[in-house]
Parts: C-alpha cells; sequence; structure tokens
C-alpha cells in the first residue's frame, strides 16, 4: 500500500499536462500512486498519459468514455489503495515537498484531513503573477487537530480540495464520493461540505504547496451555465440537513458560499431563463434564516446588504445586474491599458499589454 494516493482527472490539458505530471512524479516523497484519469480526450493527453505510465511503474493509466471531472475522481478513488488520497487538478502543479510534508503532519496527528492554503497562479490578460492564499487572513485556524464546529470559517472558503490529504478510511467509511455530472459541474462543493463537515481531525499547515492556474481571473465569465450553483447547493443543503450540520453555528459561515454564488451569477453577461433565474435566488434567499445572516461575524457589510436587497426584489437585483457588468468592464479596460506595480521587491509597467519596466530591486 501506498502512502499517498494522487488522482488526477484529465481531460482538454494537452498545453499544461506535462508539468502537472513532473511536479508529480519529482515528489520527494516516492513511495506514491499516481492514478491518471483519461475523460475520454480528443487531444493528445491519453498519449500522454500512457507514455509516463510506461515509464513510471507508480503511474496507473485509465482511459474510458467521457462522464465528467466527478465520475473520473470517483472512478480514481474506487482504484487507489493509498492511506492517504491527494486530488490534483491537470493544469496545475505543485511544490516538489508537498506531498511528503502533508503526509508527515497526518502521520503525526492521525489525520482525517490534512489542509493547507495555495497559491493563485494567474495568467489572465489582465492580472498575472502568484498570489498566496491563506484560509487564516480572517480568522484564527487551530495549530492542533480541530473539527469544523472550531473552525467554521473554512465552509465559505473556495473548495481547494486539490491542496489537502484525505484519509482513504475516512472517505471509504462515510461513503464519500463526487456528486457525477457533466463537465466540472462544481462537485467540488459538496466533497468540500461533506468532508469539512464529518472529519474528526483536521489538521492545517499555513505553508502553502499547490499552484492552481487561473485563465480568467472575473468567476462570472467562467461560469457557463447559471443553474450549476444553486443546484449543488440545494444538494448541500438537504445533506445538512440530513446528517444534523444545519445548524446556526455553520450556517453564519456556509451563507457567505451562497451569497458569493448569488454575486458570481449576477455577473453572468448571458442568463437566458430570467424566470428561472429570478425563482432560484428567491428560493436561495427565502431558505436563509435571517436572524443568522444578519447577525454573522463571517459576512461584512456588502455581503449582508446584497442579501436584503435580492430578499427584497430579486426582479429588481436582476435588472441591476447590468450596471456591475459595465463597471467591471471598465474597470477590466483600465487595468488592461496601464497597469503599475511598484512594492518593496519590485518596479513594473505594463501599457496595452506590453511590459516596458520590469526590474527587481
Amino acid at each position: 500500500m501506498a502512502k499517498v494516493s494522487v488522482i488526477i482527472p484529465v481531460y482538454g490539458v494537452e498545453k499544461y499536462l506535462n508539468e502537472a505530471l513532473d511536479s508529480v512524479v519529482n515528489q520527494t516523497l516516492k513511495d506514491l500512486e499516481i492514478i491518471l484519469i483519461d475523460d475520454g480526450g480528443k487531444d493528445n493527453c491519453p498519449s500522454i498519459i500512457d507514455e509516463y505510465a510506461s515509464k513510471d511503474s507508480r503511474i496507473i493509466a485509465v482511459h474510458k468514455p467521457n462522464g465528467g471531472y466527478g465520475q473520473s475522481c470517483n472512478v480514481g478513488l474506487e482504484r487507489a489503495t493509498g492511506e492517504y488520497i491527494a486530488i490534483m487538478e491537470p493544469d496545475d502543479y505543485i511544490d516538489s515537498h508537498m506531498y511528503e510534508e502533508l503526509y508527515d503532519i497526518a502521520q503525526k496527528y492521525d489525520s482525517d484531513i490534512v489542509k493547507s492554503p495555495y497559491y493563485s497562479n494567474c495568467e489572465d490578460v489582465v492580472n498575472k503573477g502568484i498570489i498566496y492564499n491563506d484560509f487564516t487572513r480572517y480568522y484564527n485556524i487551530p495549530k492542533t487537530s480541530f473539527n469544523i464546529f472550531e473552525a467554521p470559517s473554512l465552509l465559505y472558503e473556495h473548495p481547494s480540495i486539490w491542496s489537502a490529504l484525505y484519509k482513504r478510511e475516512f472517505l471509504n467509511s462515510n461513503g464519500i464520493r463526487f456528486k457525477e455530472a457533466p463537465g466540472a459541474g462544481w462537485t467540488d462543493n459538496p466533497f468540500q461540505i461533506q468532508t469539512l463537515c464529518l472529519a474528526k481531525k483536521i489538521n492545517y499547515t499555513s505553508k502553502a504547496y499547490y499552484y492552481w492556474r487561473i485563465l480568467n481571473d472575473n468567476p462570472s465569465k467562467e461560469l457557463k451555465d447559471y443553474k450549476l450553483p444553486f443546484l449543488r447547493c440545494a444538494e448541500i443543503r438537504e445533506w445538512l440537513k440530513e446528517n444534523g450540520y444545519y445548524v446556526p453555528e455553520l450556517l453564519s459561515s456556509y451563507y457567505r458560499k451562497e451569497l458569493s454564488y448569488i454575486k458570481i451569477t449576477l455577473g453572468m453577461e448571458n442568463i437566458p431563463d430570467k424566470e428561472d433565474y429570478i425563482a432560484r435566488v428567491t428560493d436561495m434567499v427565502q431558505n436563509m434564516e435571517k436572524d443568522v445572516v444578519l447577525n454573522s461575524k463571517y459576512l461584512n457589510k456588502k455581503e449582508k446588504q446584497l442579501y436584503l436587497k435580492v430578499l427584497k426584489s430579486p426582479q429588481k437585483a436582476f435588472a441591476r445586474r447590468g450596471i456591475g457588468i459595465w463597471k467591471r468592464k471598465i474597470k477590466d479596460f483600465k487595468r488592461s491599458f496601464i497597469r503599475v506595480k511598484i512594492n518593496s521587491s519590485q518596479v513594473k509597467l505594463r501599457i496595452l499589454n506590453k511590459t516596458l519596466i520590469d526590474f527587481e530591486k
């Protein structure tokens, strides 16, 4: 049995796949099982997978018809034999010490989950650079083992299920698997909530290892189907209720996630069915417990104002969304036209997407 099974669902990432796989096979922790799931790729990914598998006995290549991210992860989970599970996106890359150091923490505390922050590797036309994302930036997270009631703030953070290790026995004994939906399907959201709520021992390290590639920093543009956030959130709520986690201590944090998704969908330029959208957003806000929202220490003033505006008139919120879209376009245009970055270590000037000055102090 390997110490860590790394599950990598692969589809349509020929440009980045070699970088991702090189960062895994060159980990300082050598006792790995690397499961590459080809989700019916039409590019050169299947042959790249086979090439790596032919050179490294730790790699298991699985080829299957397209079934989406969640199904691919489930195939990997069923094949995995490692003590711990890691999930990686095929267009990202990781620090060479990631799995060794997270596994050492897991061994020390007998963790169900070891969670770490991550880097946003921004390659957007407007934003470029590496950004450190630390979950402790607003609220403290215990330095020893904890459960979700001791750190509810994790529920509203980005799922980032790839910046963690999960004990395989913990996943199997609780029957935790991914929702199977077409495409990516936002299936990481239910997985995030279920693992965090059910884990008895979560450990957090402030050291980041994972580089998450972002090609477009506007989530409203990235989202192709406005229904997805509402579908996944409805499933999450149902699960919370069925399993005894639909309580104010957790909802006061979780509601921030739902409000952020309302904000993202309101920023979409193309919502083909206005009435359906309004019905979904109305159902979401009307089923939030008002006292929990307004008294939540996790929600800021703007988020509470968004809740009240949508609760009062979702039709008006929908009608005014165009203003926000144009504000964003103007802001992006200004930032793409000229960008100046000056800090303690660097001076950088970009005009019309061309770098004129870039030097380190």
